[in-house]
């Protein structure tokens, strides 16, 4: 790989990785309170993110604080939803119990991008973290430009936003993520039409389901469904199985397949065992392992990522250590997360594994 001699940096307060909701919260926060700030993302932004885009309660009045209100451009059609709605068996539905009266359904490339630059930060976007190192004082980051070119960076903390498959966090703590168990998500993007009322987000949990989680969703013109197989169960015949169910019970007609995506899901929340950094490396969101039951991050990813940038510049006034100032910071929201899942193991018995009865976390 060539190095870019021609590019140089005067160094950052803070170098974070990862352009989601969790780094334009931390980026956000920062440049408020007046550090310079450098955020990358390997991808080209506005980039596709497999994710709902449902924007409920919690995560509502966050980004209603923290950045204002979305403009019409991120919200796809129906731009608002009447609620969430569980089926446990055949046609039968319940209400989920929400604060607010609607929730904000939005595209996550275009929420994502508005996001990150509300933040005020310098932003890079297909750029890659390649390697770092920590010293006393800072962090080293090799970056790769769009050519990979590599190019240092050099700053006082670093803050790993970039999700799930955080390559920030396996680098700081590689035993900790061979203990990590991962469940298999697909979702289809479909021309398609079901005899369900489009206002509502739809979650399955008939035990006839190999799926431990089947959900159903509209965006713009598509009919979005979606599965999660549990570790260690294939996802292509669990995927059918709920592709057969909601065509028998719900009438799904499909025209065809405009796009299948699909992630993998980490057992972190699940467990209670989140990993929050090291030193002066600090991680949130998905990347610490916070998710919600249902797989709702994004109200975890802008409360995390706010409260790592309060820890930054806590800990640079008052001379404790940021990785210190944070846990304390985010011990709520380790309960709160954990708790999510426990409460619906009920609902969920195919997730296969048992958490400890608390959460723990790993700091390096």
């Amino acid at each position: 790989m060539k190095i870019a001699q021609e590019k140089k940096t005067s160094p950052y307060d803070v170098l974070i990785i990862g352009a989601g909701p969790a780094g334009a919260a931390a980026a956000r926060t920062l440049v408020k309170n007046g550090r310079r700030v450098l955020v990358i993302d390997k991808k080209s932004l506005p980039r596709y993110k497999v994710c709902s885009g449902m924007i409920l309660d919690r995560a509502q009045d966050l980004l209603l604080e923290r950045f204002g209100a979305p403009p019409e451009t991120v919200f796809c059609r129906p731009s608002m939803l009447n609620g969430v709605r569980l089926s446990m068996s055949g046609v039968t539905f319940a209400d989920l119990p929400l604060k607010k009266k609607t929730i904000y359904n939005v595209w996550r490339s275009e929420f994502d991008h508005w996001l990150v630059m509300q933040s005020g930060a310098e932003l890079r976007d297909e750029h890659r973290l390649i390697r770092f190192h920590q010293t006393e004082t800072g962090v080293h980051a090799d970056i790769a430009d769009p050519d990979g070119a590599l190019f240092p960076i050099d700053a006082s903390y670093m803050i790993g936003t970039d999700g799930g498959k955080s390559l920030v966090r396996r680098s700081l703590d590689p035993a900790f993520e061979k203990k990590i168990h991962w469940s298999s998500f697909v979702q289809d993007y479909c021309y398609a039409a079901i005899d369900l009322d489009p206002a509502y987000y739809y979650m399955f949990f008939d035990p006839s389901l190999s799926a431990f989680y089947t959900w159903l969703h509209f965006k713009d013109d598509f009919l979005i469904y979606g599965v999660g197989a549990a570790a260690g169960r294939p996802i292509d015949p669990t995927f059918r199985d709920s592709t057969r169910y909601l065509g028998d019970h719900f009438g799904l007609r499909i025209d065809s397949v405009k796009r299948r995506t699909g992630c993998m899901v980490s057992d972190i929340p699940l467990h209670g065992r989140f990993h929050l950094g090291a030193n002066r490396v600090l991680l949130a969101g998905e990347a610490a392992g916070f998710m919600n039951v249902f797989g709702e991050g994004i109200s975890s990813a802008l409360a995390t990522g706010h409260m790592a940038a309060v820890a930054v510049c806590r800990a640079g006034e008052s001379g404790q250590g940021a990785l210190a100032i944070y846990s304390n910071l985010a011990e709520d929201e380790k309960q709160a997360t954990f708790k999510s899942w426990e409460s619906a193991k009920t609902l969920m018995p195919r997730i296969g594994a048992e958490s400890d009865g608390k959460p723990e976390t790993a700091s390096g």
